[in-house]
């Protein structure tokens, strides 16, 4: 997939250059699993499936986050895109992750957000410039509830729908920045 082989798939040397990425704490005591570092071939998936829809990417990284999951999760949530991006690109890899996550894992997916119209990309932005994305409530998370996300940087989105609905645990593919 990485090295544009089709399938979810990765060949040997694509998977000899993930790396993990260190668990994180963000805002008021959201934890945050990450399962990559947002590097190289990891950075490459999270691409594809963002920006180019490719769904392949998003079972190759639920493999990889399903170790990240604890014990107690009971169902996931997706962090919903805005829909103007969802519109321009075709795709949620929110849900498309947490989809897969819940085929490798049994875990129900909730949608318990929703997410706003619009927000500014925040690639290549300075952190202090980015825009916090304000959610709001669909439905209540079940108890055990984890966050699912493609990729966490600053930890503002992920700290937004942690605030909003009272979940404290998270897992992304992968984590950017510290």
């Amino acid at each position: 997939m990485a090295c544009l082989q089709p399938g979810p798939r990765l060949c040997s040397s694509c998977r000899l250059a993930l790396h993990r990425a260190a668990p994180r704490r963000v805002g008021q005591g959201l934890r945050v699993a990450p399962a990559l570092a947002h590097e190289g071939v990891a950075r490459s998936l999270v691409h594809q499936l963002k920006y180019r829809g490719m769904n392949g990417a998003a079972r190759a990284l639920a493999i990889r986050m399903v170790p990240c999951l604890p014990d107690q999760a009971r169902a996931l949530i997706p962090i919903p895109r805005s829909w103007a991006r969802l519109a321009r690109f075709g795709i949620d890899p929110a849900r498309e992750l947490a989809r897969e996550l819940g085929m490798l894992s049994a875990l129900p997916v909730v949608s318990c957000l929703v997410a706003p119209l619009w927000t500014p990309a925040h690639a290549g932005r300075p952190r202090g410039s980015r825009a916090r994305p304000s959610f709001r409530v669909a439905r209540l998370p079940p108890p055990g509830s984890v966050l699912v996300d493609d990729v966490i940087t600053t930890g503002a989105t992920l700290d937004s729908a942690s605030g909003v609905l009272g979940v404290t645990f998270a897992v992304t593919a992968t984590s950017a920045g510290v």
